[in-house]
């Protein structure tokens, strides 16, 4: 049983390896030339207008995570539709199911203002 991982368990070790190996080669053999112009963050190319803001501001991760929670379950509709002749009703249950809860979480974060930017 175990030898049936073997193969992943190889591939993970082998890549972990040569991301650690990459990240040492680059810091090693990189050029190491700071400037003032280089150290500046850069942002689309315009000089910095105000100080950065010590805070980030929550809406934006707010706006972020909902996005991400609401776009990744729709990628769920692929595989449903795909099976859906083999599966039947099963199928046609579990997603009224699925957007069923889909559905009341979206209910839940309009009605606690999770949409609205100000």
């Amino acid at each position: 049983m175990i030898s049936d991982f073997l193969p992943i368990l190889i591939l993970i070790i082998i890549a972990v390896g040569l991301v650690h190996i990459i990240l040492v080669l680059s810091f090693v053999m990189g050029p190491k030339h700071p400037s003032a112009a280089k150290l500046a963050p850069y942002e689309s190319g315009m000089k910095e207008i105000s100080p950065i803001p010590t805070r980030f501001p929550v809406r934006f991760l707010r706006a972020a995570m909902l996005f991400l929670i609401f776009d990744v379950e729709t990628i769920a509709f692929f595989p449903w539709a795909l099976l859906l002749r083999e599966l039947r009703w099963f199928a046609i249950i579990e997603m009224a199911t699925f957007l069923l809860v889909l559905g009341i979480g979206y209910v839940y974060v309009w009605r606690k203002g999770g949409f609205n930017w100000e």
